[in-house]
């Protein structure tokens, strides 16, 4: 079954990237001495631990090297290019680079992202899960 959410989990400190079930299985296939099933391809390769992105700027430079070189099989000039622009541009999450899975999906995130319209963007949903914050309010102290 596709995924179609990135799912940003605090409480799990996890990424679940958005997959969709031909992919999985075809990279299974392929490496069928890497893994030992469809669901471990998953959690190997499409549940990433959030301590990877904890460093933003290193982790842009990261994600975008292996988007280029790895997911689009271009040229390290072109990845190297791109890692470049794309590693000062603190609106973007490091994570959302990990979650495309081609440069058309990451340049339509990133034209919504300059328009500030991401409700725009339908690649794939983004989901965060976040742990509340419980705020205390101190009692006075009386003397």
């Amino acid at each position: 079954m596709d995924n179609n959410t990135l799912i940003v989990s605090e409480k799990d400190q996890k990424a679940y990237l958005p997959y969709k079930y031909c992919d999985i299985e075809k990279i299974y296939n392929e490496n069928k001495d890497k893994y030992v099933s469809v669901q471990d391809v998953i959690n190997k390769d499409y549940i990433i631990p959030l301590n990877r992105f904890k460093h933003s700027i290193s982790s842009r430079f990261r994600e975008t090297i292996n988007l280029v070189l790895h997911k689009e099989n271009q040229s390290i000039f072109k990845a190297l290019d791109l890692a470049f622009e794309l590693m000062f541009q603190y609106k973007l999450n490091p994570i959302i680079i990990a979650a495309c899975r081609n440069l058309e999906e990451l340049d339509i995130y990133l034209d919504c992202l300059e328009e500030n319209e991401l409700f725009d963007f339908r690649c794939f949903k983004i989901k965060f899960e976040v742990t509340p914050k419980i705020y205390t309010r101190e009692k006075p102290k009386f003397a």
